[in-house]
């Protein structure tokens, strides 16, 4: 195994830390209201993974950091590798506007976004808000947005792992540069007797940054690629053994930001692709997509290229604080099935935007801010939003929102052959959420209520796949939240969402793949004090309803039936430089398959089974 001498160079190359990394608390985040802003001064509900929450949990990809934020639902079909869905409050993938660095990756227009495929290497925190963000950010941020923050870390440090199944990781982090590489042989036994078959899967990420200030500008420069390989076995009862699944990303952004007496005016460039590659041996395949119509080897091509602008100006004079810009994004789409002829789309945005909020003595804050957006053939709308928080009392604060919140059709939607329709309207939707939180010396607990009321909903056909418009749909939820402060370096969680009504108000039933009713998430964590050979534990546990429907006559393993996962670590210092940590996931043994079902005239089941439990042992050089 060639890990052991890349980390042996790696921990000589690194710089003496000190015996415990310094992973400070977030203060500010810059996602809730697109400028730098004090945590408890944001109306939206926002959640923040921070790189301590990354390292203390072995987190390798960003769909595993965000399974336990309260009211974000991480759907993954197999082993590590494999394809995860996010929905946020309800929502479809494509509601969740996906930022790198405050910027769209590339993906969205050929349903290629897949948060199971981006390594956590050099990431320093991910910013989940939560609720319609149309205002700031435009189409399909209905359900929310997530932005993933990168970093340049002041000391260089690596961190190798092997786990169960195959499953060998390396990643190296140093100030310019974070590179990370998986391996997995996912080969796991199912409940029948058989072993998953196909799914081998290799992850692979480079990362660069430099930032710099010249007086009072300040220059930042960040690039990224991502290539992922591997298997596509397919579903239970139709597995492939010769399909190929490729996905590449590449990302580069460049940011010039002056900061006045009372002002931050900043200008940022991107460019953004995505291929997503598809193959198959047909004349030894008789799964392939081409199969029964020609004999040549099966390969198919999408791409996603855009190029994106954003000019911001922040003004704060202490009692409020303006931010009004344009977004302009350019880009086509190579939407093709590997069968019929190629088809390229254009596609554009050119929005405005604004938004004021306003502080006054007791804390208490306001925000009104409105959007106007055009999206070329499929559409625009205008986004109003308003909110704020009022303190009830020296413990206790409301914090409210409303607005409006829309979708374009995405490409692939509109035009890919035989399962895309033109005719396709956008979403609008009104979103709204309550939310009391206490705090206090032992911590904080918090009641939450959101709703989405929606026309023109899209939603896939489940006999036809081809999406179509919901007239009007009805999505519901409350949340609850208790999280401890730390004593003694014990802290703990207790959360609960309950997705009561995603209905089609149309017929009176239950939108398939929004999510389970329930999801109930909670953990304890130690912090060993810096002087101790003990580093600490982590023990989790996610528990979540049926997110389809359920057939007694088939076995639960093969359907989308509730499941209880437990995950814990324990740490040991083997010196001030080394940690060795050991994990255990899904050690409940929890024998399921996400996504599982669609109804027509007959249940069929669309099964993707998950490992169950599995083991890694980790060296960390800090």
């Amino acid at each position: 195994m060639v890990i052991a001498p890349l980390l042996a160079a790696a921990i000589a190359a690194a710089p003496a830390p000190s015996p415990t990394p310094t992973l400070l608390p977030i203060a500010h985040v810059v996602t809730s209201d697109r400028s730098s802003e004090s945590t408890a001064k944001t109306a939206r509900t926002t959640y923040v993974v921070t790189k301590s929450d990354i390292v203390r949990n072995g987190y390798l990809t960003v769909a595993q950091a965000l399974e336990n934020v309260p009211g974000v639902e991480i759907e993954s079909y197999g082993g590590l590798g494999s394809v995860s869905s996010v929905s946020i409050r309800g929502s479809s993938t494509s509601e969740v506007l996906v930022l790198l660095d405050g910027m769209p990756i590339a993906g969205s227009q050929i349903d290629a976004i897949d948060l199971g495929q981006i390594p956590t290497s050099g990431i320093e925190r991910i910013e989940v808000v939560e609720g319609g963000g149309s205002t700031l950010y435009g189409s399909g941020s209905v359900g929310g947005v997530i932005n993933i923050i990168t970093s340049s870390p002041p000391r260089s440090s690596a961190t190798a792992s092997a786990g169960s199944y195959g499953e060998d990781s390396l990643s190296i982090e140093t100030p310019y540069l974070a590179l990370a590489r998986t391996i997995a042989a996912n080969d796991y036994a199912l409940p029948n007797g058989t072993v998953e078959p196909n799914a081998a899967a290799e992850l692979n990420s480079l990362r660069t940054g430099y930032s710099h200030d010249f007086g009072a500008v300040d220059l930042t420069v960040g690039g990224d690629l991502i290539d992922q390989e591997g298997g596509s076995p397919g579903v239970q009862g139709f597995i492939s053994p010769t399909s190929r699944l490729g996905l590449v990303n590449r990302d580069a952004r460049v940011e010039l930001s002056h900061s006045g007496a009372r002002s931050t005016l900043s200008v940022q460039l991107g460019a953004s692709t995505s291929d997503l590659t598809f193959t198959c041996d047909t004349p030894v395949d008789d799964e392939c997509p081409n199969t029964g119509i020609t004999t040549t080897p099966f390969a198919q091509l999408l791409t996603e290229d855009r190029l994106m602008s954003d000019l911001r100006d922040v003004v704060d004079n202490g009692n409020e604080r303006l931010v009004y810009g344009v977004d302009l994004t350019r880009g086509d789409a190579r939407v093709d099935d590997g069968i019929d002829p190629i088809q390229f789309h254009p596609f554009d945005q050119v929005a405005a935007y604004a938004q004021s909020q306003w502080f006054d003595a007791r804390s208490d804050e306001w925000y009104a801010g409105v959007r106007a957006e055009s999206d070329g053939v499929p559409g625009g709308a205008i986004s109003p939003s308003i909110g704020g928080i009022e303190n009830v009392t020296s413990n206790l604060l409301l914090r409210w929102n409303a607005a409006t919140a829309f979708r374009a059709p995405t490409e692939e939607e509109l035009y890919y052959p035989f399962y895309s329709n033109p005719d396709l309207a956008p979403e609008k939707t009104r979103v709204g959420d309550v939310t009391l939180v206490e705090s206090g010396a032992s911590g904080s607990l918090s009641l939450g209520w959101f709703t989405t009321d929606g026309t023109n909903l899209i939603v896939d056909n489940p006999v036809t796949f081809i999406p179509e418009n919901i007239g009007r749909a009805l999505l519901q939820g409350a949340t609850f939240e208790a999280r401890s402060r730390s004593y003694g370096g014990y802290s703990a969680h207790f959360d609960v969402t309950n997705l009561y009504d995603a209905e089609d108000l149309e017929d009176d039933t239950r939108i398939e793949g929004r999510g389970p009713v329930f999801t109930v998430s909670s953990g304890i964590d130690y912090v060993a004090p810096p002087i101790s050979r003990f580093d600490g534990f982590g023990v989790t546990t996610l528990s979540k309803g049926s997110r389809g429907l359920i057939d007694t006559s088939i076995p639960s393993w093969d359907q989308p039936v509730p499941y209880t996962n437990v995950c814990a670590y324990v740490g040991y210092r083997v010196t001030s430089l080394l940690v060795l940590t050991l994990r255990g996931f899904d050690l409940t043994n929890a024998r399921y398959s996400e996504f599982g079902t669609y109804s027509s005239s007959s249940v069929e089941f669309y099964a993707y089974p998950v490992p169950g439990r599995t083991f890694a042992v980790e060296l960390r050089a800090r």
